[in-house]
């Protein structure tokens, strides 16, 4: 996918974009995101349930890899950390104006799909930022993939990971996509949403960038497959 009208931010604003989302504006929205899911998951309306989450440090970088199965999947990320977060995102998402402000005031970095120059750019400030001690969240599929359906794992996370020696933390997001499917506009209530964190995943334990990314792959897989349905 290439760029489009003007929505993908140019290196310099990305970067600026990066900075300005560690701010206050970024911590009230962020904790704006944690009161909503706490007063839907009060009213039962949508019940969020957070599993080991003590294995996140409050400090230093680390990367936190998950599976992606809807639009909202960030969100509940968002919401189980108890720290600010920097996520690599689709440039899709600057398309929108409310979540081109959502994601700007929140430092997400964005990636136009199938251009290299925009992934070289994001994968920089991604390692400026691990470099700074931050917390940086990554899809690997690079988009929201049905329950069921397989695709294939980009090795991004796991080059971040060699490159900066920084710990990755695998995560299964259970139920989002019963919250809001992939064919749904407005969403679904009465679910539990359940984010599963798994032990960090130490990148020299790993010869290789390939074989950090199957163990990588293989922990988020059985995260999902864990019995909090």
């Amino acid at each position: 996918m290439g760029e489009s009208d003007g929505a993908i931010p140019e290196h310099a604003a990305t970067e600026r974009i990066r900075i300005r989302g560690l701010g206050r504006r970024a911590w009230l929205v962020t904790w704006s995101i944690r009161l909503v899911l706490w007063v839907l998951g009060f009213t039962r309306l949508v019940r969020t349930t957070l599993v080991n989450e003590d294995v996140v440090p409050k400090r230093g970088a680390v990367l936190l890899a998950a599976n992606h199965t809807s639009m909202i999947d960030v969100l509940f990320l968002l919401a189980a950390l108890r720290r600010q977060a920097i996520a690599m995102a689709m440039a899709e998402l600057w398309k929108s104006p409310f979540t081109r402000w959502l994601v700007e005031v929140l430092g997400q970095i964005p990636v136009v799909r199938g251009d290299p120059e925009s992934g070289r750019q994001a994968m920089e400030s991604a390692v400026e930022a691990l470099r700074n001690g931050a917390l940086v969240g990554i899809f690997p599929e690079q988009k929201c993939v049905k329950p069921g359906e397989v695709a294939p794992y980009r090795p991004g996370v796991a080059v971040l990971s060699k490159r900066t020696n920084t710990p990755i933390i695998p995560v299964g997001i259970i139920n989002a996509n019963k919250v809001l499917p992939l064919d749904r506009k407005i969403p679904s209530l009465r679910h539990t949403v359940f984010v599963v964190f798994g032990q960090p995943i130490d990148p020299e334990e790993f010869a290789s960038v390939s074989d950090l990314l199957t163990e990588t792959q293989l922990r988020i897989t059985t995260l999902t497959r864990a019995p909090h349905r």
